[in-house]
């Protein structure tokens, strides 16, 4: 492949101050010399009445939007910023309360791990009982010991 063959098609133009991208053209590099206003596309006509009309009808007049209005719009704002700061709060102490959970779930399956190597015998009654109220006896049991034994030593 030679020079003639890589022909990519666009070209990009750079300010010359600062080095900016001001566009991408395709085809070929126009020179442009310094101090000289560089194209660019100018509306006439219809296009600007439209614009301008357009832009008159996305304006809210004097007489519609008055103090009243602004002084209801700021209480209705304010209402619903309050209203999102206590559901906020809710939901932060929502979420704090399920990571909790989370997490004693963890540490409790960690303490099963280290109790079915270290602590058998309490974890056999643990893993072979039937009865909820021998299992949470023992579950207490068991994090006791993790907690004081092995968390103790780290």
């Amino acid at each position: 492949m030679g020079p003639d063959e890589k022909d990519t098609g666009k070209i990009a133009i750079y300010e010359e101050p600062d080095g900016t991208l001001v566009g991408i053209m395709d085809g070929e590099i126009q020179e442009i010399y310094p101090g000289e206003e560089r194209p660019g596309v100018y509306l006439e006509g219809e296009a600007i009445d439209d614009i301008r009309e357009k832009a008159g009808e996305m304006c809210i007049s004097e007489d519609a939007f008055n103090r009243e209005l602004a002084e209801e719009i700021a209480k209705a704002w304010n209402n619903v910023a309050r209203t999102m700061e206590a559901a906020a709060e809710v939901f932060t102490n929502w979420i704090r309360s399920v990571a909790a959970q989370i997490e004693a779930k963890h540490e409790l399956e960690t303490a099963m791990r280290w109790a079915s190597c270290y602590y058998r015998p309490a974890f056999n009654r643990y893993r072979h009982t039937k009865k909820k109220r021998t299992r949470k006896k023992y579950e207490k049991k068991i994090l006791a010991w993790y907690r004081e034994e092995v968390l103790g030593k780290w």
